[in-house]
């Protein structure tokens, strides 16, 4: 339950607002005659007069004080109080990238993975801070889950053997540190989040990236049979965990995952030398669900029922990351007929399928000791509540968590939040307060599976889902300083969009004098709009509050140009060269771009939380379900014509949304030019709110209970992104790649469940709705 400051007085009122002064009442005082009141009273008048000038001044002279160095190239002090600026123009002139500089350097100082002791003192350091900065209130939101770790004393490690139990080679146990950035104690060894503890030990297959499509070209073109077979992946293309499943799937016993230079390494120097991956970097990373694994789709609270440990469903084979430096040492002896080409990466190799090796003496041992327990995870969460609309409320998430030092995956964000919450803080000294309420949420164990969002959206989820205007996330500030990259409900577009015209290019060199201006020139689409990703996925924390909770969601950061080098992230990802170095050195120097994500953030988040009426437009949503609609019926359409799958009414319905959507808002239009009370724009901002949610079906995907989003949902075969109409895109692939004929019934019910939810959207848009 949001806990706000429900007495606390408007921000119109004066001290003196209350107080009525009777004249005749004044008069009638006994021993005192009429004049002297009225000397006593001008008196009275003066001193309060100057007792104002006064306070004014101070107040004056501490706002001058406590304003920062504007975030530009000129390091100049602004010299009014915030008051005196608009709100946008305070949040502009005062985010202070030398803040943000400091935060990260500080929250960058040592590992801050959730569940250790460097977790819990940034959870700390947030909670002070944010308080410090005045915001209305501030909270730690713990939660008791299952946490998973490797085992300090016995680390995980891939060994290339003899049969007779020679050792030959083995993966290194640590990333070894190439600079004093990347040389701490703390450092946890390298493992994968819940792959299970075990042995993975006899002959070798190389899988690719490990997708659906790699396996089915083994098992079917190549007639291989995976069963207890050790593979070896590349990472990439898809989320690590479902590589982890498609190996769990063919019965394989175990998998290894490596960064290849072809997607992690495309220059001639590496770390420290560059931003790079060098042969000793590797990706850790979680292959577990979302979300608490003993309280699933309810909160991990004190009082919840939680399952056995023993009676988990999940994939517990081994599974662990090695950088390409060992990967090369064992891809090289591997044996078997040649991988086609586009199976091949960067090594200075001839990468071969298997299974097993050239020297038929040799095998593979995968050893994994990783241990789960139960521990705390813990959530920072600030409050400003809203001056008229407190139960309405714009959300700002990102997670503090960190595989290691985290200079960029998370902390560049949380440096961000930070900075603006101090922002924030200071409009509100000043008497700045938004009219819907702003919460400030960073989240733990976000790494281990989004574990302290999902449960805390479990936690609140009835609130949220009647009161949740937006939900605002960047997981992280700024990979490369280049352009900006968005995903977005279709409903935020337009928000999205304002906000970016509002905020002035980080680059001052270029012609573009906004950042709007800036993300469509280097956007490299062509469209008249720069263009905006609609499948969010579930690789951070928006995740919840999308796909559950039904909560129109943003996902954005600063990223590299992707015509230049198309490779799968940026290359130190997880790693424990993420430092403060190469984020300075490499990633953002001069800090601009950071500074202007917080810009970026806080103007929309103001935006969103004081406009009298959002600016949602439903006929985006109509529109991409049409686009949907059709790419459907190019890729399907003889394939259910055949099994007669009648798709007729789907369509009527998108047209039926299509026009109710255009009457929506061309009577809004109408209302605005003539004029709307208070209560009709309460009216038109619900109606809009809850469009989204409109799409939420509570019986959830086959399957997958806990996605529930009719429209988008995380692929069944890739968690990173999502499939428009996902019950019937994941039932179409079952049925195309694995053969499962069986499927075209629940098919059918899918295509009906999805033409019932748009006819349910478009009902939510008319005056009635019944």
């Amino acid at each position: 339950m949001l806990s706000l400051m429900d007495n606390e007085q408007s921000t119109d009122q004066t001290p003196f607002s209350n107080m009525t002064i009777d004249s005749e009442d004044v008069y009638k005082k006994p021993g005192w005659g009429r004049w002297q009141y009225i000397v006593v009273l001008v008196c009275s008048l003066l001193f309060l007069g100057v007792g104002v000038g006064i306070g004014y001044g101070i107040g004056r002279n501490h706002s001058e004080q406590t304003v920062p160095q504007a975030s530009g190239n000129a390091a100049e002090t602004a010299t009014d109080p915030p008051r005196s600026l608009k709100p946008v123009d305070a949040i502009l002139t005062n985010i202070n990238k030398d803040n943000i500089k400091q935060s990260l350097r500080k929250y960058t100082s040592r590992p801050r993975m959730s569940g250790t002791p460097g977790g819990y003192d940034l959870v700390k350091i947030l909670h002070d801070t944010w308080k410090s900065y005045g915001i209305d209130d501030v909270k730690v939101t713990p939660y008791d889950v299952l946490m998973s770790y490797p085992n300090k004393t016995n680390p995980n490690r891939v060994q290339l053997m003899t049969s007779s139990g020679d050792l030959v080679f083995q993966s290194a146990l640590f990333e070894p540190a190439l600079d004093d950035f990347s040389n701490n104690s703390e450092i946890i060894s390298p493992f994968n989040a819940f792959a299970g503890a075990g042995i993975s030990e006899g002959e070798l297959v190389y899988v690719n990236y490990g997708r659906i499509e790699d396996f089915l070209y083994l098992t079917q073109n190549k007639s291989m049979d995976l069963t207890n077979k050790t593979l070896i992946a590349r990472y990439g293309k898809i989320f690590r965990g479902d590589k982890v499943k498609n190996a769990h799937r063919f019965n394989s016993s175990g998998i290894i995952m490596y960064t290849d230079p072809s997607d992690f390494n495309r220059g001639n120097s590496t770390y420290p030398d560059s931003w790079w991956m060098p042969p000793s970097g590797l990706q850790r990373g979680t292959v577990g669900p979302d979300g608490d694994q003993l309280t699933p789709l309810y909160p991990a609270t004190d009082y919840a029922y939680r399952k056995k440990q023993s009676d988990i469903e999940s994939l517990k084979i081994p599974a662990q990351p090695i950088g390409y430096g060992d990967a090369e040492h064992i891809l090289r002896e591997m044996g078997g007929e040649e991988a086609p080409l586009d199976w091949r990466g960067g090594l200075p190799i001839t990468y071969r399928l298997g299974p097993g090796f050239r020297n038929s003496t040799l095998k593979i041992r995968l050893e994994v000791n990783n241990f789960e327990e139960k521990r705390i995870v813990e959530n920072v969460i600030g409050y400003i509540k809203g001056k008229s609309e407190p139960d309405r409320y714009i959300l700002l998430g990102n997670h503090h968590d960190a595989w290691v030092f985290g200079a960029i995956d998370p902390l560049s964000g949380t440096a961000v939040l930070t900075e603006l919450i101090r922002v924030f803080g200071e409009m509100l000294k000043s008497g700045v307060r938004p009219d819907r309420s702003i919460v400030f949420c960073a989240w733990g164990a976000e790494e281990h599976g989004l574990i302290g969002s999902t449960e805390w959206v479990e936690e609140h989820m009835k609130v949220l889902y009647e009161r949740a205007v937006a939900y605002l996330n960047v997981d992280y500030a700024v990979d490369y300083s280049y352009v900006l990259f968005a995903g977005t409900s279709p409903l935020l577009q337009d928000s999205l969009y304002q906000a970016t015209k509002q905020v002035p290019n980080p680059d001052t060199n270029s012609p573009d004098k906004t950042l709007y201006d800036a993300w469509k020139s280097r956007d490299n689409s062509n469209e008249a709009e720069p263009s905006v990703y609609y499948s969010l996925g579930s690789g951070s924390d928006m995740a919840t509050f999308y796909q559950r909770a039904g909560v129109p969601s943003i996902d954005m950061w600063f990223t590299y140009d992707e015509s230049k080098w198309d490779i799968l992230s940026y290359p130190v990802y997880h790693s424990a060269y993420e430092t403060m170095y190469l984020y300075e050195r490499f990633i953002d120097p001069d800090f601009s771009y950071t500074a202007t994500m917080a810009k970026l953030w806080g103007v929309l988040a103001w935006n969103i939380a004081n406009e009298p009426v959002l600016k949602y437009d439903v006929r985006r949503y109509a529109k991409a379900i049409n686009t949907f609609i059709e790419s459907l019926k190019k890729e399907f359409g003889e394939k259910w014509s055949q099994q007669n799958v009648n798709i007729v009414a789907l369509e009527s319905a998108a047209q039926n949304l299509t026009s109710e959507a255009d009457t929506f808002h061309k009577n809004l239009e109408h209302k605005n030019s003539h004029g709307t009370s208070t209560l009709e724009k309460r009216m038109i901002n619900d109606k809009l709110i809850q469009f989204e949610r409109a799409f939420i079906d509570c019986e959830g995907l086959p399957g997958r209970p806990m996605y529930k989003h009719v429209m988008f949902a995380p692929s069944m075969y890739d968690s990173y992104s999502d499939n428009s109409f996902p019950g019937i895109v994941d039932t179409m692939n079952e049925i195309e790649k694995e053969n499962a004929i069986e499927k075209w019934d629940i098919l059918k019910q899918q295509v009906s469940v999805a033409t019932f939810t748009i006819q349910s959207a478009a009902n939510t848009l008319t005056d009635i709705g019944l």
